[in-house]
């Protein structure tokens, strides 16, 4: 084991080295070794640091990770490190937070390689805090993830993206204690049923799924059990509160800072597959308030692109982040959405500057080409599920795509105290899109203009 071991290490030291000759800069290393695929099985990996050069060697448990991701050929994985003994062995990897639990981000969906880490790290730009932050003031609604090469069984790859995950411990939620359930954490994993329009459906605690929705915090698996009564009761308040009461009471449901941020973000970086899907929904404890707040995921489907890598046009002109909570409130009160404007610019001074998303976009780029990766990356997967790369050109894209992106959003954010709902049949009068463009049918969540005034048409 121990001529193992050091064949390997000098196997990495050379190909650091190769890689050093041949490139200004050098990505973090993974080795993967082992036989995955849908289950957990056991193998191992080794990081390689360039900043260290003292290669990290453990044991895990790995698997393939994702739903429809696990169709594409460069497979995502879900890694667990143990110790000698197959106990969790928590680990600070390349910087990030001590844990057992790692992301292999494949990124197989994306041309750029990149567009969910630079929508993670737009949101932890914004430095959103949810609504119990004075008690947890390390709670984070966000993830770090470092850019990797990863190697399994010495064959190259790709480019990866090693990411933290989004959990109770990252979000400070409340430990179960002495058997009583605390904190909550859900994920929605489809479009249906969780937009919050659906009427509650009966509910089992002993499954770890309820519409779209499934249970992270806690694991039925772990556990025995969850607790579905919670997320119900928001179902509840937004499908048969009369309009009067969601008015008054909607604050102390929803944690409305965190919806406004939330509403910013996925609409600024276009994020089409995140309007019920690809979000955590979290409570830090039921027993004391049942506020509910939010939290991004999965943004790869962003910045022009769609779920299967193809250019999306309507997300150029469109509103990404209409569930039935958010409508229901602009319906009863008309300053969330100047509120939700007045940040918005405020955050386009900032993190939100159109030189400021691209600039994050180039760094990774830039250090895609300097390092090989970029060419790496295209000779190893380019044609792959029918998905070309060509990241010269996707940045062009991308670059495209950001100017008339923030551009509609500041005619939509600007004018939201002008704007007026309209029917979905246009009887008289000429329609026309943002772009001056005449139009006949109406598409939902889009912005129009009719003798001279901006209309919104919602559904």
């Amino acid at each position: 084991m121990c001529r193992a071991l050091v064949k390997i290490f000098v196997m990495l030291f050379a190909l650091l080295l190769a890689n050093l000759a041949s490139a200004q800069r050098v990505m973090p290393i993974v080795k993967m070794y082992g036989e995955f695929g849908n289950e957990y099985t056991k193998g191992k990996i080794i990081v390689l640091d360039p900043d260290s050069l003292i290669p990290d060697t453990f044991d895990i448990y790995a698997k393939y990770r994702g739903g429809t991701s696990k169709n594409f050929q460069k497979k995502n994985y879900a890694v667990k490190l143990v110790d000698s003994s197959d106990s969790k062995m928590s680990v600070r990897l390349l910087g990030m937070r001590s844990d057992n639990s790692w992301i292999l981000d494949a990124m197989a969906v994306d041309k750029a390689r990149m567009r969910n880490r630079v929508a993670f790290d737009i949101w932890n730009a914004m430095d959103v805090k949810p609504y119990y932050y004075e008690s947890e003031p390390k709670a984070r609604t966000g993830i770090s993830g470092k850019f990797v090469e990863v190697y399994l069984n010495d064959n190259y790859n790709g480019i990866y993206c090693l990411n933290e995950k989004l959990d109770r411990k990252q979000l400070k939620l409340k430990k179960i204690k002495d058997g009583e359930i605390r904190g909550v954490l859900y994920k929605s994993f489809d479009w249906n049923g969780t937009g919050f329009g659906d009427a509650p459906e009966a509910y089992s605690n002993d499954s770890s799924v309820y519409q779209g929705f499934e249970s992270v915090y806690p694991d039925v698996k772990d556990n025995g059990m969850t607790e579905w009564a919670p997320l119900i009761e928001k179902e509840d308040f937004v499908v048969n509160s009369p309009e009067d009461v969601y008015a008054a009471e909607y604050a102390e449901h929803f944690d409305v800072p965190m919806l406004m941020n939330m509403h910013i973000l996925l609409n600024s970086v276009g994020a089409i597959d995140n309007k019920g899907k690809n979000q955590f929904f979290y409570i830090y404890d039921i027993n004391e308030n049942r506020k509910m707040s939010f939290a991004p995921w999965d943004m790869d489907a962003s910045f022009g692109r769609s779920i299967d890598a193809s250019e999306f046009k309507g997300s150029y002109d469109g509103l990404m982040y209409e569930n039935h909570i958010i409508t229901q409130i602009v319906d009863v009160d008309k300053s969330f959405l100047s509120n939700v404007a007045s940040r918005y610019f405020e955050l386009r001074k900032t993190v939100l500057a159109t030189d400021s998303i691209k600039s994050r976009f180039d760094e990774y780029f830039e250090m895609f080409e300097e390092t090989g990766a970029a060419q790496r990356e295209y000779d190893r997967w380019s044609g792959a599920d029918g998905i070309e790369l060509d990241f010269v050109e996707e940045q062009k894209f991308v670059h495209q795509y950001i100017d008339i992106r923030m551009a509609f959003l500041d005619e939509y954010y600007g004018s939201v105290n002008s704007l007026k709902n309209i029917p979905s049949e246009i009887s008289d009068g000429a329609i026309y899109d943002i772009w001056g463009r005449r139009v006949y049918n109406l598409q939902p969540a889009h912005i129009y203009i009719k003798n001279g005034r901006c209309l919104y048409f919602r559904r």
